[in-house]
């Protein structure tokens, strides 16, 4: 097989697991809003849910494996978009919680994000200085 194929087969399989989990994310999201009573918690649960999947799937993805870049994109963005939608999920919740700490959840959001950034660069830093000294 070629190395395409292995990728698109790859990619299809984890479209479809994707659709699958989310399907049973947002399942138990409804489930948790009716019990509660609270029929918005739906949105911030199934962020939650939906966050903490991506950013597994984006961690478990190991791109040094496939040695492409693509592979290591696709993880960055599932780390990226993952880590963001259930931090967003999460200050929903906290903000519900404890009214009034807007601004702090605020700089929280913006630490995610400096943060986020400077760990998704390091590789290429790495590998940046590896090409300069040879």
């Amino acid at each position: 097989m070629s190395g395409n194929t292995m990728n698109s087969q790859r990619q299809s399989g984890l479209e479809s697991l994707s659709i699958g989990f989310l399907l049973i994310a947002f399942a138990v999201a409804i489930l948790i809003g009716w019990q509660s009573d609270a029929w918005w918690l739906v949105i911030p649960v199934f962020m939650i849910e939906a966050g903490v999947f991506y950013l597994i799937v984006g961690v478990v993805t190991n791109p040094s494996e496939a040695g492409k870049s693509r592979q290591q994109r696709d993880a960055y963005y599932y780390v990226f978009w993952g880590g963001t939608l259930g931090l967003l999920g999460t200050i929903w919740l906290l903000d519900w919680q404890y009214p009034g700490n807007v601004p702090l959840l605020v700089v929280l959001f913006i630490v995610w994000l400096g943060g986020i950034v400077i760990v998704l660069s390091l590789p290429r830093l790495r590998g940046g200085n590896q090409t300069i000294k040879q």
